[in-house]
């Protein structure tokens, strides 16, 4: 055991921020956010917020708890919220989604369809066909998923309350019914000019490319301060509560927490997670995650913010 921890303990962390290749002021912002004196309040409330979310509704592990699955549906909301009103066939349609989905290397055509149909199907979505064009089926979203949507939205605005007081982004969000629209579009124009951050931080695949992967991220997060500072410490996080939290296998936890072990973020102290250590490798990537997620979000939030009217038109 003991040749185990110094092991992990001669490990580097990883890359610090300003080693990533992302454009110099997102880098910026998440260094000068992880100095907030509320960066760690901000990054608890998320986790919190965003893991009651999807242990309130199943759907969101299939949809939008893997990396390219999120972006394609955000890109979808954005494509809806955008759309042109003079130009009835504008709008989110499946074709729209696999060119999005292939011009970033996210997903195949069949894939895309599937988590179309997957949503249509949780009632998130409806197809309408175009008057003019019956070829073109839009896809919209339903008051359904526009509540889950919101929901989601609400789990990220309030976070970053905590660290911006430009503007009152719930606020706005009560008062403004397009903003939403602006945020996803102004969202999607950051990505698309080179904020892909989980594709600048292979660390994450490990959580971004399974289902629930980063909502056990938070789950551990959660676990480690509700013991007290951020520091490398024993939590216990049961692979079969996890589980059901997220509508997973446990061996699918299982798998997820022992491969991690493997990359140095944990070390695994009883079975089926009854006391999982937390290395500093884990905590540093959270926070390096965390910081740029934040640092984009706020950046389009604000964007958002200072104008109105309908989203431009993205994509």
């Amino acid at each position: 055991m003991v040749r185990i921890q110094e092991e992990f303990a001669a490990q580097p962390l990883g890359r610090s921020v300003g080693d990533l290749d992302l454009p110099s002021w997102l880098v910026d912002d998440a260094k000068a956010l992880q100095e907030h004196p509320s960066f760690h309040a901000a990054l608890r409330l998320y986790a919190e917020l965003v893991t009651e979310n999807f242990e309130k509704t199943y759907a969101l592990t299939r949809i939008i708890s893997e990396e390219a699955r999120y972006m394609i549906s955000v890109a979808w909301l954005a494509m809806h919220h955008s759309r042109d009103p003079h130009d009835p066939s504008s709008g989110a349609t499946t074709t729209r989604l696999q060119a999005f989905a292939a011009r970033f290397g996210l997903a195949g055509p069949n894939r895309v369809a599937a988590l179309v149909a997957i949503m249509r199907h949780a009632g998130w979505l409806q197809q309408r066909h175009v008057a003019s064009d019956r070829r073109i089926k839009l896809i919209e979203p339903t008051a359904r998923g526009l509540a889950v949507a919101e929901a989601m939205t609400v789990a990220t605005l309030r976070p970053m309350q905590l660290l911006s007081n430009e503007h009152d982004y719930l606020q706005i969000m009560r008062a403004d019914p397009e903003f939403v629209g602006r945020y996803y579009a102004e969202s999607m124009r950051l990505y698309e000019s080179g904020c892909r951050i989980a594709l600048a931080l292979p660390e994450f695949d490990l959580f971004g490319k399974q289902n629930a992967g980063r909502e056990v991220m938070f789950k551990l997060w959660i676990a480690m301060t509700n013991k007290g500072p951020v520091e490398p410490t024993v939590v216990s996080c049961a692979y079969n509560q996890l589980a059901k939290s997220f509508g997973v296998s446990r061996g699918h936890i299982r798998r997820m927490i022992e491969k991690g072990q493997g990359q140095g973020l944990f070390v695994v102290r009883a079975p089926g997670g009854q006391a999982i250590e937390i290395l500093p490798r884990f905590i540093h990537l959270h926070l390096t995650l965390t910081s740029l997620e934040f640092a984009l979000m706020i950046r389009a939030a604000n964007a958002a913010a200072a104008t109105s009217g309908r989203a431009e038109r993205v994509f």
